[in-house]
């Protein structure tokens, strides 16, 4: 949960992911994007500090031949499949927050919205999350922009001394209708 909270990795980049992909020294990893990309993404210390750990439990189990190289592995010892995930995160979102239905794409839509309020860039966000087109992010968080649009009108104060709604130029052009 906390890879798709701190990463907006897709499900099947997440059971993808293989030990060599990760790089603790650049705190990044390697992804395998819809079709077929490979691009490297970067984690922060809650991320990293996370990994290790699981690592080193990983590192106690003896992975079935041919998934020695999986990074996350199933209760069968296995290469963990996008099913196995899904039903993880039900299981711990449900012990965290009974009332909503968390699945992994909401994590990675949480990321994606927490970017977009933190950076305000939208081109980011697309790019983090792996979009081909802007307009795929811009359509999932236009809600997000208009709420900033709609807080961008109380930044602006025309006049710190007059309480009438109107600009200075407005309020001069009434005076003089010449």
């Amino acid at each position: 949960m906390t890879l798709f909270l701190g990463t907006g990795i897709r499900i099947s980049e997440l059971v993808g992911i293989d030990i060599k992909d990760v790089d603790f020294e650049r705190n990044q990893f390697v992804v395998t994007r819809k079709g077929g990309n490979q691009e490297r993404l970067a984690f922060g210390p809650e991320v990293r500090d996370a990994l290790l750990e699981y690592l080193s439990e990983r590192d106690q189990i003896t992975p079935v031949t041919g998934h020695e190289n999986a990074l996350f592995l199933s209760m069968q010892r296995k290469r963990i499949t996008t099913r196995a995930v899904e039903n993880l995160v039900k299981k711990y979102a449900k012990l965290s927050t009974p009332l909503k239905r968390i699945t992994p794409h909401k994590l990675r839509s949480t990321y994606g919205t927490m970017l977009y309020q933190e950076s305000g860039d939208i081109y980011l966000v697309a790019d983090v999350l792996g979009h081909k087109d802007v307009n795929t992010t811009r359509k999932h968080y236009a809600a997000i922009s208009e709420d900033r649009r709609r807080t961008a009108a109380k930044y602006i104060k025309l006049r710190e001394d007059d309480p009438s709604p109107l600009p200075p130029a407005v309020q001069k052009d009434e005076e003089n209708p010449q």
